[in-house]
């Protein structure tokens, strides 16, 4: 099944490719790495097993996205905030290879979803994490209070590095 209708990511940072199984817990997605993939490194012929956490935020997101759909809610972000434990099993995932990315709610505590992720190839586990993601209620909102304050000439901080000799 198509992962376009379940989460807002577009190539080339979209890294899962096909919904396998869902459940109100849990959801299987599947990716293949290949030579276009945003991380692939050709002189190490795969792609590095660090990235593995957004494999699995991914697969978290298609699992937030089939819930907004069953509560006839509009689509919308989350936002990895945590990983208490990432561990991998391998240095990359190697080119050509099929992976399935299997997350499970362990919790759910209004905007905060506590996640188990692992990553299985056809032999067995090359990755598995402890993560947290946040649901604001307000995207708009906590967009704008992320966003980088930028110094303007009449801000208390700038017109004290003026006093200190500092230009902002």
């Amino acid at each position: 099944m198509s992962l376009a209708n379940y989460i807002p990511h577009q190539a080339p940072m979209r890294l899962v490719d096909t919904l396998l199984s869902s459940s109100p817990l849990e959801v299987e997605v599947e990716a293949h790495i290949l030579a276009d993939n945003i991380f692939y490194d050709a002189s190490r012929g795969g792609v590095p097993a660090w990235t593995g956490i957004e494999y699995m935020a991914q697969a978290a997101a298609v699992w937030v996205g089939i819930e907004d759909t069953r509560l006839s809610k509009p689509i919308e972000p989350a936002f990895l905030i945590s990983s208490r434990q990432y561990t991998a099993h391998c240095p990359l995932f190697a080119l050509g290879e099929p992976l399935r990315i299997r997350v499970h709610a362990d919790l759910v505590d209004g905007p905060l979803v506590a996640f188990r992720g692992t990553i299985h190839n056809r032999t067995g586990l090359l990755a598995e994490a402890i993560f947290t993601a946040y649901r604001p209620d307000d995207i708009a909102a906590y967009m704008a209070a992320t966003e980088p304050q930028t110094l303007s000439a009449a801000s208390p901080l700038s017109q004290s590095k003026k006093t200190q000799g500092v230009t902002p």
